[in-house]
């Protein structure tokens, strides 16, 4: 997870949780770059100097946000597509769109959140103490598809480059592309077409896929 610095633990952490959910309003609301300590304080009705008591930095606490939501994603991922299990008509691309279903389903439902996410990924990128912190996110999301995968790699046999640890990157990259695409423009994309047509070109690829449905 992404997390370089083990989090100060007190007796009581409800004050932790409240700072993290506070910058996470802040954030899904007015942006990275709004979320100063004083903010993130007000907006949980603490004091100002609580802040450091529980976090060294700000940045401890964006690393720490960041594992929360990752691990957020991937439960609420994994109950959805762990039902698929036992359906035989459940094919591979459709793991994905229900990954995809959940993502779109956070962000409607906590709007902004989503963004939030990317712009905590390009401030690690832009923050050389922080790149650890997109590595670790983008490591997570990845391990997210595998597991979520696994199921049907399991019992089918992936004849590609790479094997199924390409695929399964591959499968990441796209969603990830996905998810962006449909937040900077929901109109205009259509990531079930996406989905159609990656299932269509994996059909050509993997014998197993063959005889499976396409969308």
């Amino acid at each position: 997870m992404p997390s370089t610095r083990s989090p100060r633990r007190r007796p009581d952490d409800a004050r932790r949780t409240e700072l993290l959910n506070a910058a996470r309003t802040v954030i899904a609301r007015d942006g990275v770059t709004a979320a100063s300590t004083r903010r993130i304080t007000e907006e949980a009705g603490l004091p100002h100097g609580m802040f450091h008591y529980w976090f060294s930095t700000k940045e401890e606490l964006f690393e720490e946000l960041i594992g929360e939501v990752v691990a957020e994603l991937r439960n609420a991922s994994a109950s959805v597509t762990s039902k698929m299990d036992g359906d035989s008509d459940a094919g591979l691309v459709d793991r994905l769109r229900a990954a995809f279903e959940v993502v779109r389903h956070d962000e409607q439902r906590q709007p902004g959140r989503q963004i939030a996410m990317y712009e905590l990924t390009t401030l690690a990128l832009r923050t050389p103490a922080l790149r650890d912190m997109a590595r670790h996110q983008y490591a997570a999301y990845r391990e997210a598809t595998r597991e979520a995968t696994a199921p049907w790699l399991a019992d089918n046999d992936v004849d590609l480059p790479g094997g199924s640890q390409a695929l399964c990157e591959l499968l990441a990259i796209v969603l990830d592309g996905a998810v962006l695409a449909w937040l900077a423009d929901p109109e205009g994309s259509n990531p079930e077409q996406v989905f159609t047509v990656l299932d269509a070109l994996l059909a050509r690829a993997v014998p197993a896929l063959r005889a499976e449905p396409t969308g």
